[in-house]
């Protein structure tokens, strides 16, 4: 999808790009500006040649062949295959692509059981991973996966890394400190202190908003919902490309909202509110007793959401009638809130990720006949909106703090080409 982007002056006289980068007005303020849009350009569109990038952007041919020349001396871009002659035939222009290895990036999950670390270049490949067992110490955990990672690269890989993003479960973005049993931690700063790389940190939905945002379904998109269900259930709003956080930052952190017009309804019902977590289908098949089957009463065996939903994962694979019962109740109950939001906010699409997706393709179709049946169609909008079940596996997390740091990479590269 195109995704426009303008420079325009602000009241202070300062320009500022649609991707963010506030600046000058001058001739180096130009070229900075030139590189940025060019390279996003490239990184959405690629291959793509010259010419198409003149005419993306509405600039010059002459002005993009010149910020080209900048980026692949910085090593930003190379050459292809020769693309598809014009109309009016001659030299088929070479094709460009964006040099994924450019620059790398780490990126931490902070999670339970345990933590889980991988290094990515630009195009989201993995070329390293390391896992970790829980630790007393969060923070002693992250600084020593970032270790071993690093340990892994060579010289010449180390001095292209980019920087850290951490996703933690509680984590305030601002201040770079993750909520720790021993209070707030600064997190970003101690990283950044022992390994000399600059350091991000952000909560774990949000994390996994950024995530879609750059390699998964959310990619050209120009808005959608994030849910993330395990304990609970957090949101993630991404709109025109950015991420909301709300007024003070705490967009997406609902309380226990009850659901009305249910028979049962009541605070300790987990069907009944509108955070529909994971651990009701324990509370489910403490209901049904000895009639809950080999699978729920596993489940039932396990603390963890993991766990859980691993339990539940195998009846479903072995259509055992009492956990399928489950399964639709949770669905159910879970499409109600998802319904809610897509008629308030009205996403392009919504993506689902946690334990929750480990039961796939029955629970995903489940999901998307629900909310299509509560969707309210009667409005401007003709269709509900798109539902998937996130594509990056147990790596989201991880790819959520890699994400972090490629928004400020990508807004400051110009700055650094033009130098």
């Amino acid at each position: 999808m195109r995704r426009n982007r303008t420079t325009c002056l602000t009241n202070s006289g300062a320009a500022r790009t649609g991707a963010g980068l506030p600046c000058r007005g001058n001739v180096r303020t130009m070229r900075e500006v030139n590189d940025l849009l060019v390279l996003n350009c490239l990184r959405e569109r690629q291959p793509i040649a010259n010419i198409d990038i003149a005419r993306e952007l509405g600039m010059e041919p002459a002005t993009v062949c010149k910020v080209v020349q900048r980026l692949s001396e910085a090593g930003f871009v190379r050459e292809g295959d020769a693309g598809q002659a014009g109309p009016r035939g001659g030299r088929r222009p070479r094709l460009l692509h964006l040099e994924e290895r450019a620059r790398l990036i780490i990126g931490i999950d902070v999670g339970c059981p345990g933590s889980r670390g991988i290094v990515i270049d630009l195009g989201g490949n993995v070329l390293y991973r390391v896992s970790e067992a829980a630790v007393a110490d969060p923070a002693e955990g992250v600084l020593s996966i970032v270790g071993q990672l690093l340990a892994r690269l060579s010289r010449k890989e180390r001095e292209k890394v980019a920087g850290v993003g951490i996703g933690a479960m509680d984590a305030v973005y601002e201040a770079g400190v993750m909520l720790a049993p021993g209070g707030r931690v600064p997190i970003a700063e101690m990283v950044s202190g022992r390994f000399g790389v600059e350091a991000f940190v952000d909560e774990n939905t949000n994390a996994f908003a950024m995530a879609e945002k750059h390699f998964g379904f959310g990619r050209g998109a120009s808005s959608f919902l994030c849910l993330w269900y395990r304990h609970g259930v957090g949101h993630a709003l991404v709109i025109d490309g950015k991420l909301f956080r709300g007024a003070q930052g705490a967009f997406g952190e609902t309380r226990h909202y009850l659901v009305p017009g249910r028979a049962e309804n009541r605070p300790d019902d987990p069907l009944s509110a509108v955070e529909v977590r994971p651990q009701a289908i324990v509370d489910l098949a403490a209901r049904l007793g000895p009639e809950a089957g080999p699978f729920l009463v596993a489940a039932r065996r396990q603390e963890e959401p993991e766990a859980i939903i691993g339990a539940v994962t195998e009846g479903i694979r072995a259509q055992d009638p009492a956990t399928i019962r489950a399964v639709e109740a949770i669905a159910r109950a879970m499409s109600v809130s998802v319904s809610l939001l897509a008629d308030l906010l009205d996403p392009e699409m919504l993506i689902i990720g946690g334990p929750v997706t480990q039961w796939g393709t029955p629970m995903l179709e489940l999901l998307r006949h629900n909310v299509g049946e509560l969707a309210d169609t009667t409005c401007a909008r003709k269709s509900p909106a798109r539902l998937e079940f996130t594509r990056l596996g147990d790596d989201v997390i991880a790819f959520g703090g890699a994400a972090l740091v490629m928004d400020p990479l990508f807004e400051r590269v110009g700055i650094t080409v033009a130098r």
